[in-house]
């Protein structure tokens, strides 16, 4: 991760740990990810449950946050969760994946991921220097 990136990481995983919705992760490694950064949301997972129902039970939540992996995979199925929980009404968040995306593509692969990156950049980064 390039240093110029680093505060945009803090902020992402800041944000994670401050979201008081659902958020949906792919699998089980994904939460316990999410949960060794901090993360207290409602955490719903996709394995082994049809689109439309893991849509259904997010949808009683006002705000929803999409962390499906960032491979093609994760990208469609965000896309449909996206369509399916907007139909319902909820409040869609897409863009928090889209930024993790964007700045750690390149240093993970998914959400189960996120954890080791953090505890990488961090000890890379820490203490920050000035004008990071």
């Amino acid at each position: 991760m390039y240093a110029e990136n680093y505060k945009i990481f803090e902020a992402i995983i800041d944000k994670l740990r401050e979201f008081d919705g659902a958020i949906i992760v792919e699998g089980p490694r994904d939460e316990i990810s999410l949960r060794k950064l901090g993360v207290r949301a409602e955490i719903i997972k996709l394995s082994r449950l049809p689109l439309a129902e893991v849509a259904l039970i997010a949808s009683q939540y006002k705000e929803v946050m999409i962390l499906t992996d960032l491979d093609r995979k994760g990208e469609e199925l965000a896309k449909k969760l996206a369509m399916y929980l907007e139909g319902y009404g909820c409040k869609v968040d897409t863009e928090t994946r889209r930024s993790l995306k964007m700045i750690a593509k390149k240093d993970i692969k998914g959400i189960e991921d996120l954890y080791n990156l953090y505890l990488r950049v961090s000890l890379r980064f820490w203490p920050p220097e000035e004008g990071i």
